[in-house]
């Protein structure tokens, strides 16, 4: 999932979102502006910290203060949007959300999650005015860019011919039973013995004696009680030289006996199947999501960006506002 989803779409997410210009606003080292919206330096620093902690944590310090600053200006444009959509979240979804979170982590009393969120440095009012922000986001980027996705069938056939081969391949596949008689790699009588039990399970499968009967038999391996079955093989799952003898060219039922050091290898080979590809009904969700999330993030990058270029914002930091000057250098010349 991307940067922007887990940032703009995760109800659990802890988004600080900042009010209008108010007196309280005034005392602090103001970062950045979004038209009335401020950036104070807590907040900054309260969003440094947290996307160092991410899953994903920046390669460097930079780069963690400038993925700062650009998830803040994005959440405070986003927020303007909302209030000129009039869009806001209810107690009820709130209420929900907060449920959610309580399963997510496994808490299960009041007491268990008054005493978590204690430990994170967040009261339940806070934690309630942060899902509510989130909520709200979440129905303007659900109403601006969500409902504005399309993924027709026509796309997802062509993606699933564009990379079947690489992605949906299915090897050749068959049922596969073995006698496996060992010996110790250095004791030449051993391995004398365990060739004379393998030619005489060979004479009796000629003879008639089902396979699975000899397995019981003769077979010192851990599939000897199911008659040596071992299910469907793909090719490629077994080591080399008991791959090529399984999948041999023309097919055998009963392939030539294998030898390795210190074993030797009887197969009986049915239910072959060729090779080919994954239907694409079985992977026609799997390709409708990926192509939903990339095309989501494609759509939403553009959105925010038009935002911001129709918004006033001002970075006063100077640090900050070459990095971001450099970034928005870099982005016009790839």
């Amino acid at each position: 999932m991307s940067t922007m989803k887990r940032a703009f779409l995760a109800l659990g997410g802890l988004l600080l979102l900042g009010g209008t210009v108010c007196s309280a606003d005034l005392v602090e080292r103001i970062v950045a502006r979004v038209n009335d919206r401020l950036i104070t330096q807590s907040e900054f620093d309260k969003r440094v910290e947290s996307v160092a902690k991410g899953p994903q944590p920046p390669k460097d310090k930079k780069q963690g203060r400038v993925e700062a600053l650009d998830d803040l200006i994005k959440e405070k444009l986003l927020a303007e949007r909302a209030k000129e959509l009039s869009v806001a979240s209810t107690e009820a979804e709130v209420d929900e959300a907060l449920t959610r979170v309580k399963t997510q982590y496994n808490l299960t009393t009041d007491a268990e999650f008054d005493a978590a969120l204690a430990q994170s440095g967040v009261t339940r009012e806070e934690l309630k005015k942060q899902l509510r922000d989130t909520i709200t986001i979440q129905k303007v980027v659900g109403r601006d860019v969500t409902s504005r996705l399309e993924v027709t069938d026509d796309m997802l056939r062509l993606e699933y011919e564009r990379q079947k081969e690489k992605l949906y391949p299915i090897p050749e596949q068959a049922r596969v039973a073995e006698i496996v008689i060992r010996f110790d790699k250095d004791d030449a009588a051993g391995h004398e013995k365990a060739g004379k039990a393998i030619e005489a399970a060979q004479a009796r499968v000629k003879a008639g004696t089902p396979f699975a009967e000899l397995a019981r038999e003769y077979s010192q391996g851990t599939a000897k009680d199911r008659g040596g079955d071992l299910g469907v093989v793909a090719k490629g799952e077994l080591v080399d030289a008991l791959d090529a003898a399984v999948f041999s060219d023309p097919p055998a039922e009963y392939p030539a006996p294998v030898l390795l050091p210190a074993s030797m290898h009887l197969f009986r080979v049915t239910e072959r199947k060729g090779a080919g590809f994954k239907p694409f009904g079985e992977v026609k969700e799997e390709i409708r999501k990926k192509i939903s999330d990339e095309l989501y993030d494609k759509r939403f990058g553009e959105y925010v960006a038009k935002l911001r270029k129709e918004a006033f914002v001002k970075i006063y930091d100077t640090d900050l506002a070459k990095a971001e000057q450099e970034k928005l250098q870099e982005k016009k010349a790839s």
